[in-house]
């Protein structure tokens, strides 16, 4: 398994940070389902409801992902610099 996938998946997900963002989704789903609720069966509705929290799980752990890659690459970057900018001290 990819190591940033397994520090989202082991360390991430409990923080008390990403509890607060998974309520905020958790809000905004309910109130896009309300707004079309009464046109589906309960049936269909907890489908619809399963598919949201699906995509915005993926979408959460890509963009992680995605966000830690870039961190670290800048931080690569800026020791670099910082590598270069000691040599023109020399």
């Amino acid at each position: 398994m990819d190591k940033i996938k397994e520090i989202y998946q082991n360390l991430m997900q409990e923080t008390d940070e990403m509890k607060y963002q998974r309520k905020i989704l958790e809000e905004k789903v309910e109130f896009m389902l309300r707004e079309t609720g009464n046109q589906m069966d309960r049936e269909a509705y907890e489908a619809f409801r399963d598919r949201f929290y699906e995509v915005a799980m993926v979408a959460e752990e890509n963009g992680f992902i995605l966000g830690f890659r870039y961190a670290v690459k800048l931080i690569m970057e800026c020791k670099v610099e910082k590598s270069l900018q000691n040599l023109d001290d020399f």
